[in-house]
């Protein structure tokens, strides 16, 4: 039988009179590689707080194995003065590193997430999608025993999310325990080998059976201001993303013919279109 990391016993979770969580049950092992869906604010994010330790329980017990390595990437990172390498520094000398690992990881992982330039400014001068990845890089320093992902890939672009996917599927071979909160369907079935929907309070086991062999491609167009899409197109795509001029979706390989087609007939401007198996 694989170890118990975390399991956590009928807990509860209020927010003053408001409640969040009822009866959770969930057992962490070294192989797992859990998704948590549901809609925002149905309590995916304190769940992700309260397996990690950083929000308490209001009712029910959580066991932890001794001396775990938690590692937590948050939704929103706030915008410090330090720049990116000097958070990154900081938080591996904190953590107990050698200062040679944090020298090397470093230049590996921001080399990886093709961050080099990025080193040297002030994270409050990041865009959400690089503040990401230095909350990313920050967790993958020192190889964790439970690494947990709220909304890991906002704000990435596809090389990036790529590269992210690939080191977490090299993390589970390693042993990490994954537990991810996101609502991408896509994720769910290139990471998680279980996954619950945060529904009524409760959790509610998703099957993965069917989302495992579904094939995803990425359009990224260029857009004018004023286009929108059609809401019967809409229904089609499985993740919008707008950036000022530019537009990212993310659809289901069956349906990619029929919105491209229709994408370039309301004179949106294809710039990239590609697998993201690829």
């Amino acid at each position: 039988m694989d170890s118990v990391l975390i399991s956590l016993n009928s807990i509860s979770k209020y927010f003053g009179k408001k409640l969040i969580l009822k009866d959770i049950n969930l057992t962490i092992t070294k192989k797992s590689t859990i998704a948590l869906l549901g809609h925002n604010g149905s309590g995916k994010s304190t769940l992700l707080k309260i397996i990690g330790g950083l929000s308490k329980v209001s009712s029910g017990s959580i066991n932890y194995a001794p001396k775990l390595k938690i590692a937590y990437i948050p939704e929103n990172f706030p915008k410090i003065d330090l720049t990116a390498g000097e958070f990154i520094k900081s938080m591996g000398l904190i953590g107990g590193l050698p200062l040679e690992k944090v020298s090397t990881g470093m230049q590996d992982l921001f080399q990886a997430f093709q961050m080099e330039d990025m080193i040297d400014v002030p994270i409050k001068h990041l865009s959400k999608g690089t503040i990401q990845k230095v909350a990313v890089i920050q967790a993958l320093l020192d190889t964790p025993d439970i690494l947990l992902l709220d909304e890991p890939l906002s704000g990435q672009d596809i090389q990036s999310q790529k590269l992210f996917i690939r080191m977490i599927q090299e993390l589970h071979q390693q042993g990490v325990a994954t537990i991810m909160s996101c609502h991408e369907r896509f994720l769910v079935s290139q990471l998680a080998h279980e996954a619950y929907e945060i529904s009524d309070h409760q959790l509610m086991p998703i099957d993965l059976s069917g989302l495992k062999e579904i094939k995803y491609d990425v359009m990224i167009f260029e857009t004018q201001a004023g286009q929108t899409i059609d809401s019967r197109l809409q229904a089609l795509i499985e993740q919008t993303e707008w950036d000022h001029h530019r537009l990212k979706l993310i659809v289901k390989r069956d349906q990619s013919d029929v919105v491209l087609k229709e994408m370039l007939k309301h004179q949106f401007k294809l710039r990239i279109m590609e697998g993201l198996d690829q």
